[in-house]
């Protein structure tokens, strides 16, 4: 038979507690808040140990604040992997002289790698990465071409963006996005939204008339190239611009690194010079010659006149420019006696091409004089005809 369970007193009921039940009560309950007490304290430094190993083993860029979302774009890119990797190959790889590094003084940007293909035969273009394709530019190069061009405008997530430019056949899929008939801009109108897959096929190339070149640039919001006088950059490509093949999965990234560098001809045959690094878009060293200088205090690469300053393979390059990007004046000396690194405060300096010169002087750290002419450099710093202009 089960046994039935005591029931409740009703209060104030039962046999009177002798003094020794009550001295035992009291001190069952000194030891039950003792035995509390105890688990508190333990419980409160077991929590400042655990708080204490967060901070000091946290992830490193850690922000206790790192879910907040700050725009549209950091949703985007919390819900997708980051940062932007690329893991299609974007051309044929064995139809390809060289991958030229990015800073090119001459080009018309200091952002593009240029392309240089082995031959006239076309050679196919892929899209690198899954993205959303937000331009199709087809347009006339140059008051001569006689044919349109296209440039593939392609955004990644983590605010990358890729174009891929100067492509002389657009595929049949990307025809239905394009416009028919080229225009006489290159202007960007971003009206398109179409979800594009890595490895798609966007067109053709076999480069440009002149150097048998297409480009390759990408924009990263996230690395902002360092100037000495940030004021004067404007341009996204020379904020923004950044090495295209650190985007790629590690053994395409190794692969396009073998080939990073220039090609020239001797001898009638094309010779290739691999580049040790694969460039930047600012030469600004302080205290020396080489970098951005500026014809007055108002002036920025899309406002003025300027000059850049740099080397690449050993070369030195020197090219005045206006805002419209048209050369004023452009050296290229091959066998320098000094880098512009290495021309400091006080000291002066001639760089010549085959048929014409440009003298510098560095002032002071944020002055440059400047004189040019055609034929042998002169001997010293001429006199007359002297230019300043500032960082």
């Amino acid at each position: 038979m089960k046994d039935e369970e005591p029931k409740d007193q009703p209060l104030g009921t039962g046999e009177p507690k002798t003094e020794l039940d009550q001295t035992t009560d009291s001190k069952s309950l000194f030891h039950k808040l003792k035995s509390s007490r105890k688990k508190y304290i333990i419980l409160t430094v077991a929590l400042v140990v655990v708080i204490g190993a967060f901070v000091f083993l946290k992830p490193k860029g850690y922000n206790g604040e790192q879910n907040n979302q700050k725009n549209a774009d950091s949703t985007e890119a919390s819900n997708q992997n980051c940062p932007s990797v690329f893991t299609s190959e974007f051309t044929d790889y064995d139809k390809i002289n060289a991958f030229q590094p990015i800073g090119s003084i001459t080009g018309a940007s200091r952002g593009r790698s240029y392309i240089t293909i082995k031959s006239d035969e076309q050679v196919p273009i892929y899209a690198p990465v899954d993205g959303t394709l937000t331009s199709i530019i087809y347009a006339f190069r140059g008051p001569d071409a006689k044919q349109g061009e296209y440039g593939f405008k392609i955004k990644a997530t983590c605010g990358v963006t890729v174009l891929l430019d100067h492509i002389d056949i657009a595929s049949d899929k990307m025809k239905k996005y394009s416009p028919s008939e080229p225009v006489t801009t290159t202007v960007q109108n971003d009206n398109l939204s179409v979800l594009i897959k890595a490895g798609t096929l966007l067109g053709y190339s076999d480069g440009t008339p002149q150097a048998r070149t297409f480009d390759f640039l990408v924009l990263d919001e996230n690395q902002k190239a360092k100037y000495i006088n940030p004021k004067r950059w404007q341009w996204d490509q020379s904020l923004y611009g950044v090495c295209p093949y650190d985007y790629f999965e590690s053994k395409l990234k190794d692969k396009y690194y073998q080939k990073i560098g220039e090609t020239s001809q001797l001898a009638g045959q094309q010779v290739f010079t691999k580049s040790e690094t694969c460039g930047s878009t600012s030469y600004d060293i302080a205290d020396t010659i080489s970098g951005g200088w500026f014809e007055n205090d108002q002036a920025t690469e899309l406002s003025g006149e300027y000059m850049l300053i740099g080397s690449l393979f050993n070369r030195v390059e020197v090219n005045i420019k206006n805002s419209s990007e048209n050369s004023l004046s452009r050296v290229s000396d091959y066998s320098p006696t000094k880098l512009p690194k290495d021309v400091g405060v006080g000291q002066e300096i001639c760089y010549k091409s085959v048929s014409n010169w440009i003298y510098l002087k560095l002032a002071d750290k944020n002055t440059i004089r400047m004189a040019k002419g055609q034929g042998s450099c002169p001997a010293t710093m001429p006199t007359s005809n002297v230019k300043n202009y500032y960082r």
